[in-house]
């Protein structure tokens, strides 16, 4: 058996096992110990506080009386005054609880336990064991005054008693042990009715005394827990969703062309090409349904500004559609050279990046896909771009053909950035040049003030059976 490694000791010598002992100044070197049995009529209490958040301040009265019924524990010499006397401390200054301190041992599972209390005097070194009463802290509400307790001018007086009051004053009277047992078992337990707003002075309705203790302790707690708006707020400012001016006073204001596109890449979307095809009547073609139904009347209407959104909503969606799919609902971003040929050659790679950039960042799986929360971030910006280009008022058809949605989808989506969905009336039909056998599977989007997001869906409560 091979021996075991001692540790390396100092150059010093051996490493003392125990510390040294340092005396105090002002205090004994030696405890002398001793226990007192007996300490009078009054002893220390332990008092405990079950399910209580008793304050520090609270004054409590003591009152002692014979214990009645007790059973003495130990033999006669270690018996103490404890054992013949109850201790009770109570305090009424809380203005609605009263507070009671009892002694809960008789019978129970601490029936043969005792409690003792140390006293330790550091300049002479003595520790006294003295025996302690303990006593558990109990809150029970006041109620609140009545006729019977002295408030003989309150309307109640005049009310005449109902059939059940003069029932429960009959039975408290002449009732048996069992009924009357249960009439108080209802008193201790009854939740007191608020006066009625006529019945007060002010001209609101009071809480009762159960109520406003409750609440007083629940403001405590939720004192420093958010409000419902200040969730919604923080709900809002996570959300995928193009920040929107709030304090808009038009339509125009809510979102500007140059947030959602950013003014570099506005400056450097060229829209010549499509001007000039315009003015010599040739054919644009793209791969967008909205893109082609809408180029004409942009271009003739001479905003460039506008023209130039419509050219970055072509960009976004070739570049939207040369993405893989990738696993739950993501998008994965292909090689650069298929971006080129979804896109076109002609666009420059400022503008290709500038996308991927925006809408998959390197905190999405590195700047190579795009997660749910991404692909939600592109659809709000383009249902943005699309109500400004229709002036406010777009018909989502075309869009949620060009993305390969369906209806409630694209719903949510221009719902999302606060505007208002609904069917096609026979004016806007007319407006829109829409066949009236298509006119079902059309949906209109308006961007109105105020604006209308989607709220935080608080859960029905469930029925109790």
């Amino acid at each position: 058996m091979a021996d075991k490694k001692r540790k390396h000791t100092g150059e010093g010598g051996d490493r003392p096992s125990k510390k040294s002992h340092t005396e105090v100044s002002g205090q004994a070197s030696t405890v002398w110990f001793s226990v007192v049995q007996d300490v009078g009529e009054w002893a220390p209490a332990i008092a405990t506080t079950p399910g209580l958040d008793l304050p520090t301040n609270v004054p409590l009265k003591a009152y002692k009386r014979a214990r009645t019924g007790a059973t003495h524990r130990g033999t006669a010499a270690g018996r103490s005054r404890q054992s013949d006397s109850e201790l009770l401390l109570h305090c009424s200054a809380h203005p609605k609880l009263d507070y009671t301190a009892r002694e809960e041992v008789s019978g129970g599972a601490e029936s043969l336990l005792r409690h003792y209390v140390g006293v330790y005097d550091p300049k002479t070194g003595e520790l006294q064991v003295v025996p302690a009463r303990n006593v558990v802290v109990r809150g029970t509400l006041r109620p609140p005054p009545t006729a019977e307790n002295g408030d003989k001018s309150s309307d109640e007086e005049k009310v005449p008693q109902s059939r059940l009051k003069a029932r429960t004053i009959l039975g408290e009277a002449f009732g048996t042990k069992k009924s009357q047992k249960a009439i108080r078992s209802l008193t201790e337990n009854a939740i007191f009715t608020p006066k009625t707003a006529s019945q007060t002075s002010s001209g609101k309705t009071p809480l009762d005394p159960l109520a406003s203790a409750v609440l007083e302790s629940m403001s405590q707690v939720t004192s420093s827990m958010p409000t419902r708006e200040e969730l919604q707020a923080a709900v809002d400012d996570a959300k995928p969703r193009p920040k929107a001016n709030l304090d808009a006073t038009t339509p125009a204001d809510v979102y500007k062309i140059e947030d959602l596109i950013g003014i570099e890449m506005l400056k450097s979307l060229s829209v010549r090409q499509w001007q000039d095809d315009i003015k010599a009547d040739k054919a644009i073609e793209t791969h967008s349904r909205f893109v082609s139904h809408r180029v004409i009347r942009v271009v003739q209407s001479g905003d460039v500004k506008r023209l130039k959104a419509l050219r970055y909503v072509l960009l976004m969606l070739d570049w939207f559609g040369g993405l893989k799919p990738g696993q739950k609902g993501a998008k994965r971003l292909p090689q650069r050279e298929d971006i080129r040929k979804a896109v076109g050659e002609e666009i420059q790679d400022f503008l290709v990046d500038g996308l991927r950039r925006k809408f998959a960042p390197d905190k999405h799986y590195g700047g190579s896909a795009m997660n749910k929360w991404a692909i939600d971030n592109f659809m709000t910006h383009i249902s943005a771009l699309a109500v400004i280009i229709d002036h406010f008022e777009t018909d989502m058809a075309d869009l949620q053909n060009d993305l390969k949605l369906d209806t409630k989808q694209m719903s949510q989506y221009f719902h999302e950035i606060g505007c208002r969905v609904a069917a096609l009336t026979e004016p806007e039909r007319i407006k829109f040049k829409i066949d009236a056998k298509e006119k079902s599977t059309h949906r209109i989007a308006k961007l109105r003030l105020p604006l209308e997001f989607p709220k935080i869906r608080t859960p029905a409560a469930k029925k109790r059976k």
